[in-house]
């Protein structure tokens, strides 16, 4: 039996049970509670794919593979056990990045960061036990090389082999074997040698594997999945599957039985980094707030869990989720919450048919496991769990990774009424369809890791390579990947202590309160009815009444704002049958959008402040806006009403937006044109406090600004509604996305950001001066004064954007003729000179947007201050700074030039502490 049947063993008593309700699932649509069928949308304008793999089994876009890594990021393992070509092996690759040309997210399809040897198979040794009739056997590396140096460290690598030319590491393998309803831990000691060390030609040339450790034995825990270490080699973070088992809380000394997924282990503070042996008390993920052992040490125990609506996750309640992966500091937990195969989707809604001519398609059933929809929560979240709008969560439904299992679903029409059908594919490995036999094995990509659910990501270990610097322009950005996706996924806006709503057009999640014996049941919000008993713990019974009539009815627009200080709404809620949460990555200006067809609408319930005056605070609102509109021509629309009796209307041109009025009860108080253009656009409001000086920015600049008597658009009391009035005549239509409200001033670059732009100075670009020449003088005025009077000698400048692709514009690719002044705007006081201290940052407005007093885990203002180090030997790092230290053989000009010398002029041997990176990648 696979680990997946063994996550979803049942009790052989309620078997039957589960069967009987998921009839009755089955009769709730029968009986005619499923939404009606709604007009479908028209096609977005970015029409990206969202099935990952083609008939030739390859990746369609960039993949850095999603695995475990050592803590360089260089040697690479498979997560999951049990399946591929080998299930009794461990699977090794080298991941290279001196091998990617170009910047990874425009760079060719494919694993380009993987090195030229063949992956290496290494058999699993006897001691790691597998037994009938469950066998699932996950694994980790453990690898304690901390970015900074620690008393008693070994790091990794070492130079080795004839003449200390190869690089070698010593790690730990974190392995599990699994019999009946038991786990066992083991750590197996192993070296790995490579030749042609941080190379483009670098590869694996031998891996030895000692006597394994044998670690604890956890007991009625059938596996333990998606294991993962950090750095200092002493949290380890998993799941045990969702059976009931008994759990003693160590703060109250309460004894009960509870059905615990996402589990952590900390090593007592004698024992070794590694020592496989010592993780021998595992508690629930939701006590980690509450856990001595951990506050104080991990950020993502920084504060207690609430679920992505706001409710509390309390000590000791499951979290809800599954597929869990922590980052290599401790700062935040990632977790899957999204169940539902394709198999479940009603048909009328979504038409569909196998995407390959002849394909079983309908032969591959997906396990109805709660394994997409990627959350994150912990420091950089205030404690919140986000559901993450990436390419990382492209498809909401479980459907098969290869390709005779992908669809094509009509989710579209055209404006003459065609279908436009979707492929979808790559959301779950699945069962093999009936007349294969079985454990026949597909061709894969190169890089692809059995399981498309597994969660990984690079962070910064490679980010002194020019092609692995993130190229969004903001400045909290990771590069995640799954088995079958890699995105950029950017948290600034998780980060800030004044956001108010951040609404990606996701739909929300709800996670607790929840009961202890409800195990892995996460509610999700998008108003689709599906099965949840069949194949999952019938235990859940208690709940079979309010999740069978409830999921259908409840469309809940998430809210990712995360603020501990203003009391949020904590949703966006849309009536039942008055529209959809598009089930892939579609719709949007990044992933999903949600569309206005003229009647529907989404509401959000602003709160009473209890702990902040709004009147004391600037205010900003922002929308990206796809207009469809079938009006005639000076037609005014409502695009959003606001509590205190405003309203935004746009007013039509040829199907697209013309001008932009504001509205006071019912009178139009400003008109402004914004001229007609189609396709995205971006529409911000930034207020001063009072709400009575309003400046309106498109596409990232500044365009008109008033003063009014009146105070417009607070967040009073209320309901600010994101649509129109219900009647098409008068009410927008068209694609909308990353609805945003903060409290808080803009400079001219991070409002460009918000627009997925990034400000430059214009000195010689034809079309780009014509752009700018539709702004006045006082908006380029604006930014003159900020980045100083050197920085362009035209004195224009554009917000420089592309909507009309991912990754169209970024920070790498500002044409010739233009010149960024991101930095010169954000950080005038920079930049970081190797041999000088950080300068102080504690007035920096961009800076204390996310740095507070109150603030945790490297976001304290003291994280800002000047101090009397080095930038070099500063503990303080950015977060696109690479790991301070780096191991080992180093390659004569190994970093491709930059700001800084770019490597040694020869080739050197690092020291056992390392050498510091920064000499050679920051300027001097």
């Amino acid at each position: 039996m696979t680990q997946c049947a063994a996550a979803r063993l049942r009790l052989c008593g309620l078997v039957m049970i589960s069967s009987i309700l998921s009839l009755l699932a089955q009769g709730v649509g029968a009986m005619g509670w499923l939404p009606e069928v709604e007009t479908r949308p028209e096609p977005p304008v970015i029409m990206r794919d969202v099935h990952r793999i083609d008939d030739d089994f390859r990746f369609t876009r960039p993949h850095i593979p999603g695995n475990r890594t050592s803590m360089d990021g260089r040697i690479a393992m498979v997560v999951q056990g049990g399946l591929g070509p080998s299930p009794r092996s461990y699977f090794f690759s080298l991941h290279v990045p001196e091998r990617l040309q170009s910047p990874v997210m425009t760079g060719p399809a494919g694993a380009g960061i993987l090195g030229n040897n063949p992956q290496w198979v290494v058999p699993i040794p006897p001691e790691v036990k597998w037994g009938a009739p469950i066998q699932s056997n996950h694994h980790t590396i453990c690898d304690a090389t901390p970015e900074f140096l620690t008393e008693g460290e070994k790091p990794n690598p070492y130079s080795c082999g004839a003449n200390g030319e190869n690089d070698c590491y010593d790690l730990t393998i974190v392995s599990s074997g699994s019999e009946l309803l038991s786990t066992t831990l083991w750590g197996i000691p192993t070296r790995v040698e490579v030749a042609n060390p941080k190379t483009a030609d670098a590869r694996i040339v031998d891996i030895t594997m000692d006597t394994p450790v044998q670690g604890p034995t956890l007991t009625i825990a059938p596996s333990f999945l998606e294991p993962a270490v950090t750095e200092d080699g002493r949290l380890l973070t998993g799941r045990l599957g969702g059976f009931p088992r008994p759990w003693t809380n160590p703060n109250t000394g309460l004894t009960m039985v509870y059905g615990h997924d996402l589990v952590y282990s900390v090593l007592p503070e004698d024992a070794e980094p590694c020592d496989v042996t010592g993780w021998r008390k595992v508690h629930p993920m939701s006590h980690a707030p509450f856990d001595p052992d951990m506050k104080g040490k991990y950020g993502l125990a920084a504060y207690p869990f609430r679920d992505t609506e706001g409710k509390p996750i309390r000590d000791g309640d499951d979290m809800g989720g599954t597929y869990p992966w922590v980052d290599r500091q401790g700062d935040n937990v990632f977790m899957t919450g999204m169940g539902g195969g394709i198999d479940e989707a009603d048909k009328e809604r979504f038409p569909r048919r196998c995407a390959q001519a002849g394909a079983n398609c309908e032969g591959y059933v997906p396990p109805k496991d709660y394994d997409r929809g990627f959350m994150v929560g912990g420091a950089w979240t205030h404690g919140k769990f986000v559901l993450l709008d990436a390419e990382i969560n492209h498809v909401d439904w479980g459907v098969a990774v290869v390709p005779q299992g992908h669809y094509s679903v009509d989710l579209y029409q055209d404006a003459a009424g065609q279908d436009v059908s979707v492929r979808v594919g790559a959301g779950r490995f699945t069962n093999t369809p009936e007349g294969v036999p079985t454990g026949t094995v597909s061709p894969m990509p190169p890089g692809y890791n059995y399981n498309p659910n597994i969660l990984d990501s690079a962070q910064n270990m490679y980010n002194y390579h020019a092609n692995f610097r993130t190229l969004t322009p903001r400045d909290v950005v990771w590069l995640m990947s799954t088995g079958v996706a890699t995105d950029e996924v950017v948290f600034d806006d998780y980060l800030y202590f004044d956001a108010f709503i951040v609404s990606n057009m996701q739909a929300s999640i709800s996670q607790g309160p929840i009961n202890i014996m409800t195990g892995r049941t996460p509610h999700y919000r998008d108003g689709n009815e599906r099965s949840l008993f069949n194949g999952i713990n019938p235990a859940f019974i208690p709940l079979a009444g309010p999740v069978l009539t409830g999921n259908q009815e409840v469309m809940h627009i998430q809210n990712a704002a995360t603020s501990p200080e203003w009391d949020v709404p904590a949703y966006g809620h849309v009536p039942t049958n008055q529209g959809r949460v598009e089930p892939v990555g579609l719709g949007g200006i990044k992933g999903k959008g949600f569309w206005l067809n003229g009647k529907n609408r989404i509401t959000y319930a602003v709160p009473a402040q209890s702990r902040k005056n709004i009147n004391d605070f600037p205010w900003y609102i922002s929308l990206f806006v796809d207009p469809r509109l079938e009006v005639a021509d000076g037609t005014p629309l409502t695009l959003m009403s606001f509590p205190d009796q405003t309203a935004i209307r746009v007013v039509s041109a040829g199907g697209s937006v013309q001008r932009v009025q504001y509205v006071d009860e019912g009178q139009v108080v400003a008109d402004i044109d914004i001229g007609s253009r189609s396709g995205w656009r971006h529409l911000a409001l930034q207020m001063q406090p009072g709400n009575r000086d309003v400046t309106l920015l498109v596409d990232g600049f500044a365009l008109d600004r008033q003063t009014f008597r009146d105070p417009l658009f607070r967040m009073k009391r209320g309901n600010l509604v994101l649509g129109g009035t219900g009647d098409t005549a008068s009410s927008f239509r068209g694609w909308i996305d990353e609805f945003k409200v903060l409290a808080m001033a803009h400079s001219p670059e991070t409002a460009c950001n918000h627009a997925h732009g990034t400000l430059a100075a214009i000195n010689d670009h034809p079309d780009w001066l014509a752009r700018s020449s539709a702004y006045p003088q006082w908006a380029h005025d604006r930014v003159s004064a900020q980045v100083g009077a050197a920085a362009a000698d035209s004195g224009r400048y554009a917000c420089f954007h592309d909507y009309t692709r991912d990754f169209g514009a970024h920070l790498a690719n500002i044409p010739a003729g233009m010149r960024s002044v991101r930095e010169a705007i954000n950080f005038p006081e920079g930049p970081l000179r190797y041999g000088q201290p950080r300068p102080d940052s504690t007035d920096n407005a961009f800076c204390v947007r996310c740095h507070h007093d109150e603030g945790k885990r490297g976001l304290t203002m003291d994280a800002l201050a000047w101090r009397p180090v080095n930038a070099e030997d500063d503990l303080r790092r950015q977060p696109s700074q690479p790991p301070q230290r780096v191991f080992g053989n180093i390659p004569a000009g190994w970093i491709a030039p930059g700001p800084g010398p770019g490597g040694p002029a020869a080739p050197m041997v690092a020291p056992p502490e390392g050498v510091k990176i920064d000499q050679w990648v920051l300027p001097r």
